[in-house]
């Protein structure tokens, strides 16, 4: 099998330009940091350059216990060549990272958002978020909630009365461009087509295992494992437990694809499983149960991204 032989390299000097400026304020977790990393590796996989934005990150106290948390929009991590790599007609995927007790921090997912602005409030500031008519089942163009963090873990709040809080909320500020074609599948797998470049077919990991991302270099078919952490060595040994039968295949790391493990597919079988009659395949990480993989929409996704080299 050819070695794998990226022709992308991460922008590290611009994450640590953002870790750097970042710390001038406020630390923020190591948790926020290694997603932004993992979503530049997923830009990298689709052949796209990521850079950071103005305004990819805000501080504010937002639970009210004298500690900044944060705010994280994927709207603001361009990725350059692949336009559509985070956003789409649902809008874009925003986190607030929120401060414990302890010294942690819990994530808490906001969902795709078209926009946002946090407002000063007694006793605690507000997150109105808009949000893509299709999640608040009403006629308008367009709907808000209106975001408190009494607890790390607060209920999703009503969608706030027409004419409300939406004026006050700026549309999101890189919408992406229309030539970035992305196809949604039903969950799981998507294809994501790259102009000028072969299309990538990407499913969302389980356990500690963040994507996969399976794709044409040179002529051959590699798959990219990216972690939520990276694992501690340079190697490590993916297990698929098929009804076909297990697979087994190694995946290494590669600094120059934004920290992701690749693994070569050539004569393997493990691509076809991957698109095969499984709806869902047990993984483990170096025997470690990770859980399970979906594999919705995967037969499609792999299809349209490994036939121009002959992967699938």
């Amino acid at each position: 099998m050819r070695p794998f032989r990226p022709t992308g390299l991460l922008p590290v000097a611009a994450l640590a330009a953002f870790a750097g400026a970042a710390a001038a304020a406020v630390e923020p977790p190591p948790a926020l940091i290694e997603a932004t990393e993992a979503a530049s590796a997923v830009c990298i996989a689709l052949h796209g350059t990521p850079r950071i934005l103005e305004g990819y990150e805000q501080a504010r106290d937002l639970n009210g216990d004298g500690h900044d948390d944060f705010v994280t929009d994927l709207s603001r991590l361009e990725c350059a060549g692949a336009w559509s790599a985070f956003c789409g007609p649902s809008g874009c995927p925003v986190t607030a990272w929120l401060s414990r007790s302890d010294g942690g921090f819990d994530r808490f997912e906001l969902g795709r958002l078209d926009g946002f602005t946090i407002e000063d409030g007694a006793p605690l500031p507000t997150l109105v978020a808009r949000y893509a008519v299709v999640y608040c089942g009403d006629s308008r163009d367009d709907c808000t909630r209106t975001w408190r963090f009494d607890s790390n873990a607060p209920e999703e709040p009503p969608i706030d009365a027409a004419g409300g809080a939406e004026a006050a909320v700026p549309p999101s500020p890189t919408p992406a461009p229309a030539e970035a074609e992305r196809v949604e599948m039903p969950a799981g797998w998507t294809l994501r087509r790259v102009p000028g470049s072969s299309p990538v077919a990407l499913g969302m990991g389980t356990g500690t295992i963040a994507t996969f991302a399976g794709f044409c270099l040179s002529d051959q078919p590699f798959l990219a494992v990216t972690f939520h952490e990276r694992p501690a060595a340079d190697t490590v040994r993916l297990g698929f437990a098929f009804s076909q039968g297990a697979l087994e295949a190694d995946a290494g790391y590669e600094q120059t694809a934004g920290g992701a493990y690749v693994v070569a597919l050539a004569g393997s079988p493990l691509a076809r499983r991957l698109g095969g009659r499984d709806t869902e395949v047990a993984v483990t990480v170096d025997g470690k149960a990770e859980g399970k993989l979906s594999l919705a929409g995967s037969t499609k996704a792999l299809r349209g991204a490994l036939e121009a080299c002959h992967g699938f």
